[in-house]
């Protein structure tokens, strides 16, 4: 999924998917100064306990998240 995030002029985009290869969840900011970041993580606990700490901390900088998620075709979980 695709989540979009402004701030006054600046855009902040953040990916969340499944990488079915590494069996890791991934998080990749893509940021206003066109660095990106990727973080990793082995269980879906972390995931979304990550997710829920970067929500949190969105709002207390002032990001104000636009839209709905966009969904990817690709970055979900295959079946087991």
């Amino acid at each position: 999924m695709i989540w979009l995030y402004e701030r006054g002029a600046e855009v902040l985009r953040i990916e969340t998917r499944f990488d079915n290869d590494s069996s890791q969840f991934e998080m990749i900011w893509h940021r206003p100064d066109g660095t990106t970041k990727t973080e990793r993580f082995a269980t879906e606990d972390a995931f979304r306990a990550r997710l829920e700490t970067v929500e949190a901390a969105l709002r207390t900088e002032h990001w104000n998240r636009t839209g709905t998620p966009e969904i990817q075709k690709d970055g979900w979980k295959d079946a087991q």
